[in-house]
């Protein structure tokens, strides 16, 4: 192997330590790594993990230690956190085991919440004199101030990739969490993020500025991605200025109506394929929809919807309760239930 990664290298040197972004942290438990081409996997001693790769070792021929590897570190019970990963290095051990660096390259939404989490409590019990320099992971948070550059920068994201300009500097091939948030009620969302490109750019204004264009890719399945942000998009209001929109030019009164919440009186007869959240509700369904994927705050906001402030004034109507009970469900089977709650069941329905 000839590719080297500052995030999985086993023997650094001072100056790519001080270079390295991300926190490694020792952690020797057996993970099973699936290998191209073979059905079954091997047991494998992980040796260090990162936000970027891990380092672990194993007992197989080196030629087969090529492409991408799927990894599945243990979580709760059963469960896994499923990892795609690179190989950057191999390197063979005197015992005959090769000591195997590798980049990840793909998790699911669910294998991302889990992998943070482990990656805090590993870091909150690491113990160690000397630790690694740097943050768990290096974050660029961008602030959308109106509804079409959302637009503009969640098709993009659906598309797989984000061009942005940012006032620091990045390396290309570093691995980022991205955080979108939205003003004035405008969705966001947290992703795994890999400097693709980077360069330096002019902007009118900013001469005493350093700015640097990024080129951005996602470390997430695609259609995960996709699913997910046509779900955002959907959820946009309007882009009134825009002079292609079929809105452009409307009248006060229409722009009223859109944003005017349905009362109980003028909500869609039963053959409707619109929840019953997503027209009387809106703000209920968004509110679990910026926590979908995260168990613990998942649950706090659905306590928050069904035992906290804001609990719907006279009780949520029963056909809102079901759809309620029926996300909590779907979300406990995806995503496993939190820390704080042993069992899948929810309150009795105010009245």
């Amino acid at each position: 192997m000839t590719k080297r990664s500052e995030d999985s290298n086993p023997s650094p040197t001072a100056s790519l330590a001080n270079r390295r972004t991300q926190r490694r942290i020792s952690v020797r438990i057996p993970i099973q790594v699936f290998l191209p081409k073979l059905t079954e996997p091997i047991t494998a001693m992980n040796q260090d993990i990162s936000w970027g790769g891990a380092q672990f070792v194993v007992a197989v021929p080196l030629a087969s230690l090529t492409g991408t590897l799927r990894l599945m570190f243990p979580w709760r019970g059963h469960e896994k956190v499923a990892i795609d990963a690179e190989v950057v290095r191999a390197q063979r051990l005197g015992s005959g085991h090769h000591q195997v660096a590798v980049r990840f390259a793909s998790l699911s939404p669910r294998s991302q919440a889990r992998l943070e989490k482990l990656l805090k409590m590993l870091d909150a019990a690491d113990d160690s004199t000397v630790r690694d320099a740097g943050a768990l992971v290096r974050e660029l948070e961008v602030v959308v101030e109106d509804a079409a550059a959302m637009r503009e920068m969640l098709e993009q994201i659906a598309a797989g990739r984000l061009s942005i300009t940012v006032f620091e500097a990045y390396e290309a091939g570093q691995s980022i969490r991205l955080a979108i948030r939205g003003a004035d009620g405008l969705p966001g969302l947290r992703l795994r993020a890999r400097v693709r490109e980077v360069e330096r750019v002019n902007v009118d204004g900013f001469a005493q500025s350093e700015l640097f264009g990024l080129e951005l890719g996602f470390e997430h399945p695609t259609p995960a991605i996709k699913t997910f942000v046509d779900l955002l998009i959907e959820q946009l209001p309007p882009v009134w200025k825009d002079p292609e929109s079929s809105f452009a030019g409307a009248p006060d009164w229409l722009r009223a109506m859109h944003f005017a919440r349905p009362t109980e009186d003028l909500v869609l007869d039963d053959h409707s394929d619109t929840s019953v959240l997503e027209s009387r509700f809106p703000d209920a369904l968004r509110s679990l929809r910026m926590v979908w994927g995260d168990p613990e705050a998942f649950d706090l906001a659905f306590q928050d919807l069904t035992l906290g402030s804001r609990v719907e004034p006279g009780g949520w109507p029963e056909d809102a309760w079901d759809e309620l009970g029926f996300l909590q469900d779907v979300h406990d089977c995806a995503y496993g239930l939190p820390a704080t709650r042993l069992s899948q069941l929810r309150p009795t329905r105010c009245r």
